[in-house]
């Protein structure tokens, strides 16, 4: 007799007011239904971590126009690849001016503006991110240091990253004359290069 097979749990996103109110989804994560992604994002406790969960709840949370137009960055990009802590708040490169949207459950988000190749974007996810060379790169230049360090660590030790310490340094090298490039070479070579980072 074939075993019956088990329906994938429900990945959507669910956020107050679609179709819970914000009490009603607090009692479902206390009683372990759901689970919290960003503040303000809630799926399934039985749904895997992924990627592609973390870039949908980023997209449930900027709306329809920058879900579009912006690209998830930096610190908060780290997160979306796995190598960094549910973040503060939302990072975003955009390649022009947008109106923010407004705050949400005590997220803030900072837009950033600047341009980016094709091949530094990952559009896989729900919704494009910087790949995690491009990522490392913003971070070195641009990263609090003791966060930028930590994530960039992640990223180099980690399996599937696609971001080696020699592909960042020759990326940084490649910047040309800008502010901050000796103390982002300095911050790389400082890095530990074996061994797992906390």
């Amino acid at each position: 007799m074939t075993e019956p097979m088990l329906a994938a749990p429900d990945s959507t996103i669910l956020q107050p007011g679609h179709p819970f109110t914000a009490p009603e989804l607090a009692v479902l994560c206390a009683e372990g239904t759901l689970r919290l992604v960003l503040p303000g994002t809630f799926v399934c406790a039985a749904v895997d971590d992924s990627p592609a969960l973390r870039s949908a709840a980023v997209a449930a949370l900027v709306g329809p126009r920058l879900r579009e137009d912006a690209v998830i960055g930096r610190l908060t990009a780290a997160w979306v690849h796995g190598h960094h802590p549910m973040p503060a708040g939302l990072e975003l490169l955009v390649t022009r001016f947008h109106r923010l949207p407004l705050h949400r459950d005590g997220l803030r988000t900072a837009l950033h503006e600047c341009l980016l190749q094709e091949s530094e974007i990952d559009r896989e996810p729900p919704m494009a991110v910087t790949t995690p060379l491009r990522t490392a790169l913003d971070l070195a230049f641009h990263g609090e240091p003791v966060s930028a360090r930590r994530a960039i660590s992640r990223m180099l030790v980690a399996r599937h990253s696609h971001c080696r310490r020699e592909q960042l340094l020759e990326a940084i090298q490649a910047t040309g004359r800008r502010p901050g490039k000796r103390a982002a070479l300095e911050l790389v070579h400082a890095l530990p290069r074996l061994g797992s980072i906390p």
